[in-house]
């Protein structure tokens, strides 16, 4: 038997940046020009369907209950690259950090089972 228990209202703040990485996969997946110029910036210009798609295919394992749980590895992995093609292109980063602490603090609240750690399983 499953135990029941409330889920917090802040559950659902991953919601704001799973909006934000479709909104910018869109333009990547239809070789927009200024999503062109942005990624060719980081060097990642030839890639940029590619990379629209992949970012596609994160968030839609993201939104499946079911495998949320990689799916939020996977974004947040995702994001991560983000975070490193604006570092080369020098420009911020606080967008990617904030994207990051949205889709932690959601997972935390969604799932706080996924951050703890089991001790059991290290020391036998």
């Amino acid at each position: 038997m499953k135990e029941s228990r409330k889920k917090s209202k802040w559950r659902f703040i991953w919601i704001i940046p799973v909006i934000l990485l479709i909104i910018t996969a869109v333009p990547k997946i239809f070789s927009i020009d200024f999503m062109v110029e942005n990624m060719a910036a980081a060097g990642m210009g030839h890639m940029t369907t590619a990379v629209g798609w992949i970012e596609i295919a994160c968030v839609a394992v993201f939104l499946v209950p079911k495998t949320r749980n990689i799916g939020f590895l996977l974004t947040t992995a995702y994001v991560g690259g983000i975070m490193a093609a604006e570092w080369i292109a020098h420009k911020p980063v606080i967008p990617g950090v904030m994207i990051e602490v949205l889709l932690w603090v959601g997972m935390y609240f969604e799932n706080p089972v996924f951050f703890k750690f089991n001790n059991s399983t290290v020391n036998g």
